[in-house]
């Protein structure tokens, strides 16, 4: 399964955003390349296990951010957010009930997954925010500009 690449097409253009799923993709890389090379479930745990602490830090960091954006669609966003971590904990507990996942279809859903929610739900949080950003700007700039109708003396 081939990687995936962080691509301008990927960046929702929200730096902390972005580079935290730089971060994610790499920790996914790191899975597809494991089950790639048919590393043990040891190695597989692991990188599963990362990939769980990294969304959990990452999501609640995003949530953060939507809260004092007051994004109308946080609660929609969030679960997303809890249905992907639950599957994540799954996928744990397959491994560690030594019931073997499909590590195909494991690599494939978090592929999936990631590129979907990046390129969808991040990109109308992102699209959010800068609207509410440019909200801010031109009202600044409106309130630097002197009012015309206002008599200067």
């Amino acid at each position: 399964m081939p990687l995936i690449k962080w691509t301008p097409e990927i960046s929702v253009e929200v730096p902390l955003i972005d580079d935290q799923h730089k971060r994610l993709i790499a920790i996914a890389n790191g899975l597809i390349k494991a089950v790639g090379r048919g590393l043990d479930e040891r190695v597989v745990n692991n990188v599963i296990r990362r990939l769980r602490e990294y969304t959990v830090f990452h999501f609640s960091s995003e949530e953060k951010l939507m809260e004092e954006a007051h994004y109308p669609k946080r609660g929609e966003h969030a679960l997303e957010h809890r249905r992907l971590k639950e599957q994540v904990k799954q996928y744990q507990r397959t491994i560690y009930y030594k019931e073997n996942p499909n590590p195909e279809a494991v690599t494939n859903f978090i592929r999936t997954w990631l590129l979907k929610h990046i390129m969808e739900s991040d990109r109308r949080l992102a699209d959010f925010i800068h609207e509410q950003e440019k909200k801010k700007m031109e009202k600044k700039k409106a309130q630097a500009q002197p009012n015309p109708t206002e008599d200067p003396a």
